[in-house]
């Protein structure tokens, strides 16, 4: 485990914290964010489009959820949708993690650790065929150039799905494709010393705004009715699907060295993300309103820290970190809209551009008083400096700053078991509402995020490290918080970010598995979690939530119970059967509704994913399936006085995926 930036055991960190291996996501077929969001207690996910994704973990998400690749951040919550591969691990850390990971994780991080080149030849190949017309694929080779001191890994990975609906011409509806490259070098010119260079090529063509027109949020048999081919009426728009489309190039450095006491790593990253948005806005086969967004994010960061090394008893790291960027700087960055509504003809809004710039410095540390005791602390202190530069008219500047602190305390019974308690805050910076400025609305720019998060917990191994437990006791007081709502302005309703009040958030999560036998593991995961309000401020508009009632996309509860079992059939073959039960509780979608009132409550739901796998050799075939028994449900929704305001006729529900079924080949060398 390296969460706290150091190689350490799980059951040293006073956290919660859920890890994935390679061998954990393979045999179902684990290739986004989203297919791992039932295995996580308190965690949830709804993506209609690529560049809208919306994750909660312990009822708070994005902006709060940070998502890292090898320690890189990233900038965008559109880097959610990029798709998973040549992945070591996946740690997910929950709670406030801001000292070590910065200013927008302050309900939670999660880290991809991708696996580095070796100084040994080998390979691995991937093949998978799938309903739905998928064939995926993936293969990372691996080896030295110069023995010793140069070694290279060299990853490539792709999809092509049709998709499991239709338009009403029978066209693919949530048709999704990639196509990714990694490319990896690692030099040490000596034994104190390693550089590590990478690339990431992303292109990603996804499904959009498919927004079944539904009677209520009940209704398991909505019609798809967007437009499958804009028309002559959308005007530039005219011939455009809907769909989502994600480039992404990403550049990263990294240069440790080793001291005797000390580890010095210094990490440069620039990131360049093109994304865009096309979509019938109004759910309708006719091309009444149609849109599409574009938009660009580049963005150059640069951390230098050090940590101690040793097994004394203090332990120490220390840091600074360094950003740039600018988001939506680009010719073609903006909105075009079209359709009847606009006369038959479409309007392109230039998009208004955000360069920004910040600082911070961070501290942890953590010391063991006895043989049994230790404690810890950390902080760290975030300065952002922001810029909007509209394309015509007033430009704004602003300031955000913020400091997260971090208290640690553990009892270490001895190397398998312990109890911890933690204190730590957590901010996400403030921005801009850029329609907004320029008008005298107070809301032209929205604040900071803060919260406080109170931890206690228990882990343990058992019978021989044959089984696990891990209990996670907390409580969050967010006494700002932040949420999109249609708002009254100079300019008339408007969405915008707005302070909605504070919410309190507390919960219970448990993880558990048990070895029973050599050949049978037993899994069991869950969560409890009531997410309120607690405080409304006046603007806040209709489609947020209400005092006393559960927060939307939080489900109050969510469990996982999963057993694998290995049967022998010779001395070099054997077949594993992995089944696995995913619920979710009921939940709250208030659909950005325009009139105040209870929030719709979609029914909780039950997934079923199995697969039976031969293993020999270096060689896996599955046959695996995800939501096996073809469960229906409701993965986002939106009040029909929402989509009225573009002239939908109904309410809107978007659908999580039906089963998925298929066959996967995994070789290696």
């Amino acid at each position: 485990m390296t969460a706290r930036k150091r190689s350490e055991r799980l059951n040293e960190i006073p956290a919660t914290i859920d890890v994935f291996s390679a061998s954990d996501l393979a045999p179902v077929g684990n290739f986004t964010l989203n297919d791992l969001s039932t295995k996580l207690p308190n965690f949830f996910i709804t993506s209609p489009r690529a560049t809208r994704i919306s994750v909660t973990m312990r009822g708070l998400g994005v902006p709060g959820v940070g998502l890292y690749i090898d320690g890189v951040y990233q900038p965008s919550d559109v880097a959610f949708s990029i798709p998973l591969f040549d992945v070591e691990r996946v740690e997910v850390l929950k709670g406030p993690q801001g000292t070590l990971y910065g200013r927008n994780a302050y309900s939670g991080a999660i880290s991809y650790v991708t696996r580095a080149p070796a100084n040994v030849l080998e390979g691995e190949v991937n093949a998978e065929l799938g309903n739905g017309d998928t064939q995926r694929g993936s293969a990372t080779v691996a080896g030295p150039i110069v023995e010793d001191l140069i070694t290279a890994r060299i990853s490539g990975s792709m999809q092509r799905r049709s998709g499991f609906r239709n338009f009403s011409d029978g066209s693919n509806a949530d048709r999704d494709d990639f196509d990714a490259f990694t490319g990896r070098v690692t030099i040490t010119p000596m034994s104190n010393l390693a550089a590590d260079l990478k690339y990431t090529y992303v292109d990603k063509i996804g499904p959009s705004f498919l927004y079944h027109q539904v009677a209520d949020i009940d209704d398991k048999h909505g019609n798809l009715r967007v437009t499958p081919r804009f028309g002559a009426a959308t005007g530039a728009l005219a011939g455009s699907r809907q769909e989502s489309r994600v480039r992404s190039d990403a550049y990263s450095g990294r240069l440790t060295y080793s001291a005797d006491a000390f580890e010095l790593t210094s990490t440069s990253a620039l990131t360049k993300i093109q994304f865009s948005d096309t979509f019938d806005i109004d759910t309708m086969a006719s091309d009444f309103f149609s849109a599409r967004g574009v938009s660009a994010l580049h963005d150059f960061s640069q951390e230098v820290r050090a940590l101690s090394s040793g097994e004394g008893p203090f332990k120490w790291l220390v840091g600074g970190y360094y950003n740039r960027g600018k988001l939506g700087d680009c010719g073609e960055c903006g909105n075009t809209l079209g359709g009847a509504v606009l006369g038959g003809g479409s309007l392109f809004q230039k998009a208004a551009a955000v360069h920004y710039k910040g600082y911070a410095a961070f501290t942890d540390l953590e010391y063991r008083l006895t043989e049994h005791v230790v404690i810890g602390g950390g902080a760290r202190y975030d300065e952002i400096e922001q810029e909007l530069r509209p394309a015509t008219g007033i430009g704004a500047d602003a300031k955000f700053h913020g400091f997260q602190p971090k208290l640690t305390a553990r009892y270490q019974f001895d190397p398998d078991r312990q109890v911890y308690g933690t204190i730590s805050k957590g901010f996400t910076q403030g921005g801009f509402n850029a329609p907004l400025v320029g008008t005298g609305s107070p809301l032209a720019t929205f604040p900071n995020q803060e919260l406080w998060s109170y931890e206690a917990g228990w882990k343990t191994n058992f019978d021989g490290r044959r089984g696990n437990v891990s209990v996670a006791l907390f409580y969050i007081d967010a006494d700002s918080f932040n949420a999109a709502a249609t708002v009254p302005t100079p300019l008339g309703p408007r969405v915008a970010i707005v302070n909605v009040g504070k919410v309190e958030s507390y919960g219970v999560e448990v993880d558990t598995s048990y070895r029973v036998t050599p050949e049978l593991m037993l899994e069991l995961s869950g969560g409890y979690n009531p997410v309120e309000p607690t405080v409304l401020s006046p603007n806040t508009a209709p489609g947020i939530g209400n005092v006393g009632e559960q927060f939307q996309r939080a489900p109050e509860w969510s469990y996982r119970a999963a057993a694998t079992y290995t049967r022998p059939l010779s001395s070099t073959l054997s077949l594993e059967v992995n089944g696995a039960l995913n619920a979710v509780g009921p939940t709250r979608f208030c659909g950005e509704a325009a009139v105040f009132g209870p929030c719709p409550v979609r029914d909780a739901y039950y997934l079923v994913d199995a697969s039976g796998t031969l293993v020999w050799s270096r060689y896996r075939l599955s046959l695996f399936a995800r939501n096996l028994f073809n469960t229906t449900y409701v993965s986002d929704f939106l009040a029909q006085s929402a989509l009225a305001q573009f002239g939908g006729p109904a309410a809107g529900s978007v659908y999580g995926d039906p089963r998925y079924w298929g066959v996967r080949l995994n070789a290696q060398f």
